[in-house]
């Protein structure tokens, strides 16, 4: 209001502003923006980028000395590959140069809350002091400038760059570059393992931990360099005395919670280096199995064994998790994840504060038994790190904070894998978590609310087994697949239905009636499309 002359100005004209006034004003600007911008998405995935090229440079220095394993290598060729890839794309689409300097695309949404909050003010100022006319000759000239030296690619280059369109691939593209830094950075252990051994000998990696290198040299001999995820789990059962596990469901569970934990690459194979990462967060090596199974597994449940649907591991990385709940988050919804510097972390969103809150866990694996003969290995800080509250589990600790971890949120990124009568879908749960799709069968299959009886999403796909999350293991439906892509587009375009030809009435009326869309009828089709009529969904 000050800017435009509204205001109760100090100066000599009316409304105008003093010098002191408008330099507190362009202050006031500068913090606001401070506070609620961005950093540039380019610039961060630059700064992912050098860190993951310095830590393939520090590999390879060391491989001018300590040759690694066929497999790694071929590891970091494929990482190398996929670098070029990335960058090649941040080349093309937000106009970086060889030289790495950023161009003027890279720039527009660092200005865009500079524009949309003081552009309307301009406006009105030029508008208020006759300026109005020349400002819109300006705008004028600038398109035709445009238009006459045929530079319509600028004006769709700064549209783009304006409505961030590549911005969820780079995105992707930063979570991979976090992923292969870890990677790295496990493969440079290995070699600075190897470099004091000269040949490989997994007691020198191991050298620290007695009882896991007692256990690999058991099981696999000193000179095995990696096992199968299953033969891992196995002789991790036996170890704990756990072989006795009975019930499909409940071996299911322990088994794909075990390899989500420990197959830190997701390859299917075991390394003595994921071994001992490992153990950082569920040791020691023989009692590894019952402390996941207290603090990640309910085996209290009349349907069988769950996993706690609160555990996420590391699918997602602070970061990520802030901008999802900022986002999709309801007051109490919470996670429990891995923390980066050591131990675990429980995320949790409170109504009313722009961030969610986050409260790390702490974990001594070599924790002795309590008088009560009880052993309580995880603890949290209160009190500003005055006083410890130690707990058995994870899920002890969840439970004794109930007040404040009230539901847990459900990732609404997760993929979900369909075949419909053999053609395989593949979408994200966010598609049926809408809450205009709580009575339709998707919707109530991808439901995330909580039962208040179990503590469970009521959800089907959130609670049984890996139905669903995997392509070697899709939700299955005996069904027509091209109607099941119309009943997709329903969710996807807001309660739209759009039947293109070929697809009978009939069939589109059984299709509804299964999904249970909360449709009344089809009428007869009209310029080659059906014609819909709604009725309001049931509540």
């Amino acid at each position: 209001l000050k800017l435009v002359g509204m205001g109760k100005g100090k100066g000599k004209g009316k409304g105008e502003l003093s010098f002191s006034e408008l330099m507190k004003l362009g202050q006031q600007t500068l913090t606001k923006l401070k506070d609620e911008g961005e950093r540039s998405i380019v610039t961060e995935f630059l700064e992912e980028w050098k860190k993951v090229k310095g830590q393939i440079e520090a590999v390879e220095d060391l491989s001018k000395n300590i040759e690694l394993p066929k497999d790694v290598e071929a590891k970091i060729a494929k990482i190398k590959t996929d670098m070029r890839k990335f960058y090649k794309f941040v080349e093309a689409k937000y106009g970086l140069d060889g030289g790495r300097a950023l161009s003027w695309l890279t720039y527009v949404q660092i200005f865009k809350p500079v524009v949309v909050a003081i552009g309307p003010y301009t406006f009105v100022y030029f508008s208020r002091n006759g300026y109005l006319l020349l400002y819109l000759l300006g705008f004028a000239l600038i398109i035709f400038l445009i238009w006459t030296t045929n530079q319509h690619q600028i004006v769709i280059e700064f549209i783009n760059a304006w409505r961030g369109t590549h911005d969820s691939e780079l995105e992707k593209y930063m979570k991979k570059l976090r992923k292969f830094y870890d990677t790295l950075r496990d493969f440079a252990a290995l070699q600075n393992q190897l470099r004091k051994a000269r040949t490989f000998d997994v007691r020198s990696i191991l050298e620290e931990n007695k009882g896991a290198r007692d256990f690999w040299i058991r099981h696999f001999g000193a000179s095995t360099h990696s096992v199968p995820s299953s033969q891992m789990i196995d002789a991790l059962l036996h170890s704990n005395k756990q072989t006795h596990l009975v019930g499909k469901q409940t071996i299911d569970v322990i088994y794909n919670t075990i390899a989500k934990i420990i197959d830190k690459n997701g390859d299917g194979v075991i390394s003595a280096i994921e071994i001992l990462d490992f153990l950082k967060y569920f040791g020691p090596i023989d009692k590894c199995v019952d402390r996941i199974k207290s603090s990640l597994i309910d085996e209290r449940s009349n349907e069988g064994s769950r996993l706690y649907p609160w555990f996420t591991w590391r699918s997602k990385d602070r970061i990520e998790l802030e901008k999802l709940m900022k986002r999709y988050a309801t007051d109490g919804d919470f996670v429990v994840r891995c923390s980066s510097q050591g131990g675990f972390a429980v995320t949790v969103w409170k109504e009313g504060y722009k961030i969610p809150s986050h409260m790390r866990v702490y974990y001594v694996p070599e924790t002795k038994a309590s008088p009560d003969g009880r052993v309580r290995p995880f603890y949290i800080e209160e009190g500003g790190g005055k006083a410890k509250k130690f707990f058995q589990s994870l899920a002890e600790l969840v439970s004794a904070r109930k007040s404040d971890l009230k539901q847990a949120f459900m990732d609404p990124e997760t993929v979900a894998y369909f075949s419909i009568s053999g053609t395989p879908f593949t979408v994200q749960a966010s598609l049926f978590m809408g809450k205009r799709d709580c009575d339709t069968y998707l919707g109530r299959y991808f439901d995330p609310s909580v039962d208040s009886s179990s503590g469970f999403p009521r959800g089907e796909f959130w609670n049984h087994s890996q139905v669903g999350h995997s392509k070697k293991d899709p939700i299955f439906m005996d069904r027509n697949p091209a109607a099941f892509n119309v009943i997709l587009n329903w969710y996807r375009y807001g309660g739209k239905l759009y039947v293109p030809e070929g697809i009978s009435r009939i069939l589109m009326e059984r299709e509804i009636k299964f999904f249970r869309l909360p449709i009344e009828c089809i009428h007869e089709r009209e310029r080659g499309m059906l014609k819909i009529s709604f009725k309001a969904a049931s509540k």
